[in-house]
């Protein structure tokens, strides 16, 4: 009697339809990555977002990657895969943590394929990543993700570096001179 309740509870997780993950993601440090998993019947779809903030511009991309495992177990199975992966990216002028501020505008779709990847140059500002898909595996869907952003030099620091290498031409002019 106990298998049976415990098998029934477990296939009661699987039908349910795969949860939305709203994660606030960290890229202080220039980057971060992780592996989203989703524990799901064959045909569930599923969409996450992953909210982060920019203090100033930065050049930066974003890689998306299936995960196919296949493995044995009693009475077969695939594993985990995903069909109809897809990646995009969106301007979030709400508060980071309300996850829906009706406001969001889309910056850029990096299309449905099994890898990702895109590239792109943000203003300061709040934004998210939203990943989607449907579960093709005997138990679900696995993909990895990875953000990168480095910071896009000021106006400023091009006026310094121009006003600099002018000084440097002075001198060099100067000296040739005598």
């Amino acid at each position: 009697m106990k298998i049976k309740l415990l098998v029934l509870a477990v296939c009661s997780a699987l039908a349910a339809p795969a949860m939305a993950a709203n994660t606030v993601i960290d890229l202080s440090s220039g980057s971060a990555s992780g592996v989203q998993e989703h524990l799901a019947l064959p045909g569930t779809s599923f969409v996450d977002r992953f909210f982060f903030t920019l203090s100033q511009p930065v050049s930066g991309g974003l890689g998306v990657a299936d995960i196919v495992y296949s493995y044995s177990f009693p009475g077969g199975g695939e594993g985990f895969d995903i069909g109809g992966l897809m990646a995009s990216l969106w301007s979030d002028a709400g508060t980071i943590g309300s996850f829906d501020s009706g406001v969001d505008s889309l910056v850029g779709n990096f299309g449905t394929a099994e890898q990702l990847s895109g590239s792109f140059q943000l203003a300061a500002g709040n934004y998210f990543f939203q990943v989607g898909g449907t579960t093709m595996g005997a138990t679900g869907g696995k993909y990895a993700w990875s953000a990168t952003v480095s910071p896009v030099p000021e106006p400023e620091q091009y006026g310094m570096l121009l006003a600099g290498l002018g000084l440097i031409g002075l001198i060099a002019r100067r000296r040739v001179g005598r």
